[in-house]
């Protein structure tokens, strides 16, 4: 079964969008942790979108307690 996306186009500018690897950085006090993710990418204006797993990822990342 096919996931389908959530948009076809940037919500932003309406451009295409590529899906890509990006570098995340996120940051929880003083810490930072960057982390390598996929993401859908607007070719345009460089709006990226992430999977609801991927944002899920990234509330865990910052709850880590310190």
């Amino acid at each position: 079964m096919t996931q389908t996306k959530p948009f076809d186009k940037c919500p932003i500018c309406c451009s295409e969008l590529a899906e890509k690897q990006v570098v995340k950085p996120l940051r929880s006090g003083v810490y930072t942790a960057v982390i390598k993710v996929r993401a859908e990418v607007c070719l345009h204006c460089g709006e990226r979108l992430y999977s609801q797993e991927t944002v899920k990822l990234f509330e865990d990342i910052r709850r880590k307690p310190l």
